[in-house]
């Protein structure tokens, strides 16, 4: 045969020694042979003595989750698997070490969560669908620091690439994900479609495109119930979410029931449809915490039922409500229990203090001062929520108010005395890294006391935490939240202090004083109810506030509107 002959064959044989198998077990993959795709371990690999890998992030495989968790102990819990491989271009290459470095270790705050640091990158690897969401993601993440940068021509032109990049990514991942339509009978697609739509949510949050972020947020949790039987975890609106037996399925869960919680703590409300935490593990199974993450999870649940609960006190006065009644008694034992499960938490909180803080620790030191008024907050709800229509009712816990305040003042302390970080080697110069997390941190339990106490000195204290920081975690915008209490504080307060000297130029990070708690509260007339917020879709768009105030005669709804462009209400 002549040289081109020689050539022509080796080449087709350099092709079919590249040919991949595209199915199958990941040990089947690597070996290039057929595999039988059975489960939980392929009979290929079984038969042959060998260990079979799994399916990815879809399970399987012999010793599958053993491999994964030691993998990712390895890198200190990033999945740092060989993603470069899928970029295209330099520019995907790029997005894609940003979004490894900054984007991941960013997003969850300071509690580790394993869809970021484990799930997203083994979905990424495998689905088009998820590299590309990941990659809107970096674009919109990097999109934030340009934007921070001085406007010059060279920052803006940056702007527009970014822009482009983004929405060519957003297209393409929202194109994949059309192409393959959620199928209840398909664990896979519905799981592909559920990481995809929190990244969707994710990167609409840091757009400050709230609105939309919702409707990904309300679209996936339509089909959340498809990883679970849904003829036994719907009841009238509700899904009770147990634990799986797969941790994909839990990571996946994790993330919606965070970013659910943070729209109900908004709204003060629970959503359509009510979303409820079930734990396998009892309060008084866990004496003590070994980490920040075992002392969220139950905390995270105990949120749930309190707000559930706070729900069905207040549709029991309701008899056309659309959840399910429970009789007083059987909601009274709820609470009781409730407030036991709080108790028991904060017992093993205090006892695991010396395990959670290690010594000159900053971060673990604002995640412990964290919890701690989380859980003064949801105390208060637990024991308020018997009557949904008495805001006097909260007169009763100022000292649980001033513990909330109390704790978040020290994480002001710690945030001011910080320097700011540098840029990554090879990135230029950028400014500050963007505040904005995922996970809730101080807002909720900040604008939860500004609205529900009334004590003067202690509320105007939380807003001026809340102004005291850009930050935006999730759907909670600093900015926005402090807004929208000044403006309560306004409506409520009205002219009441007018000949009395409030001393509002107090110290920020100073507790109240006795002097500073002894003004008169607004009497109960005063007092506005449910208390609605539905936050801008952009930077030029308006967000309205909603509440009622009784009269003489009846309960009336107020509706504000304040522009965002030009910062004013509009009243």
């Amino acid at each position: 045969m002549d040289q081109n002959g020689r050539s022509d064959h080796l080449g087709i044989n350099r092709r079919r020694r590249q040919a991949r198998v595209k199915s199958g077990c990941r040990t089947c993959k690597i070996r290039k042979v057929k595999c039988d795709e059975a489960r939980p371990a392929c009979h290929r690999c079984v038969s042959t003595g060998r260990v079979c890998d799994g399916y990815g992030i879809w399970g399987g495989g012999d010793s599958y989750g053993n491999r994964q968790r030691s993998l990712a102990s390895q890198h200190g819990g990033v999945m740092l698997l060989s993603l470069a491989s899928r970029s295209r271009t330099a520019d995907e290459g790029q997005h894609f070490e940003w979004f490894q470095l900054r984007t991941v270790t960013k997003m969850p705050g300071f509690f580790a969560l394993p869809f970021w640091n484990t799930l997203l990158f083994q979905a990424g690897q495998t689905e088009p669908a998820i590299w590309h969401a990941i990659m809107t993601l970096s674009a919109v993440h990097r999109r934030k620091f340009l934007h921070l940068d001085n406007q010059d021509e060279c920052a803006r032109d940056a702007i527009d690439d970014q822009e482009q990049f983004m929405l060519r990514h957003y297209t393409k991942a929202i194109g994949h994900l059309r192409s393959h339509t959620p199928d209840k009978s398909n664990g896979s697609s519905v799981r592909i479609a559920l990481i995809a739509c929190v990244v969707f949510v994710c990167l609409e949050y840091l757009r400050g495109r709230f609105r939309t972020a919702e409707t990904h947020l309300q679209s996936g949790l339509k089909i959340l119930s498809e990883l679970q039987n849904p003829s036994s975890t719907r009841d009238k609106g509700i899904i009770r979410l147990q634990p799986s037996q797969g941790d994909v399925d839990d990571w996946i869960v994790e993330a919606f029931s965070k970013l659910y919680l943070q729209v109900v703590l908004l709204r003060q409300r629970h959503q359509d449809p009510c979303i409820l935490l079930q734990g396998s593990i009892t309060m008084t199974q866990i004496p003590r915490f070994r980490s920040f993450d075992e002392a969220w999870v139950p905390m995270e649940r105990l949120l749930s039922k309190v707000l559930y609960l706070a729900e069905q006190f207040r549709h029991a006065q309701d008899p056309a409500a659309s959840l399910s009644h429970e009789h007083p008694s059987t909601l009274g034992n709820c609470q009781r229990l409730l407030q036991t499960e709080l108790a028991q938490w904060f017992a093993a909180y205090e006892a695991s203090r010396q395990e959670l803080c290690r010594k000159d620790d900053e971060d673990e030191e604002i995640a412990y001062q964290m919890l701690g008024a989380y859980h003064a907050m949801i105390t208060i709800m637990a024991q308020a929520c018997q009557w949904p229509d008495d805001e006097s009712i909260f007169d009763l816990y100022t000292d649980q108010f001033i513990a909330i305040i109390d704790r978040l003042i020290v994480i002001s302390k710690i945030r001011a005395t910080r320097s700011q970080p540098q840029a990554l080697p090879g990135q230029g110069h950028y400014p500050p890294m963007s505040r904005s997390v995922i996970h809730i941190g101080w807002s909720p339990p900040l604008y939860y006391t500004a609205l529900k106490c009334r004590v003067h000195r202690i509320r105007l204290q939380a807003i001026r935490l809340l102004e005291s920081s850009s930050r935006r975690e999730g759907i909670w915008d600093a900015s926005i939240t402090a807004c929208v209490a000044r403006r309560v504080i306004r409506t409520e307060e009205r002219d009441f202090y007018r000949d009395l000297d409030t001393a509002d130029d107090f110290d920020l990070n100073s507790s109240p004083t006795r002097w500073g708690l002894s003004l008169p509260t607004i009497p109960a007339v005063y007092r506005i109810h449910d208390v609605t917020v539905i936050p801008p879709d952009g930077r030029m768009d308006t967000l309205t506030l909603s509440y009622r105030q009784e009269t003489s005669a009846s309960w009336e709804l107020w509706t504000k509107v304040y522009d965002m462009s030009s910062q004013c209400w509009i009243d």
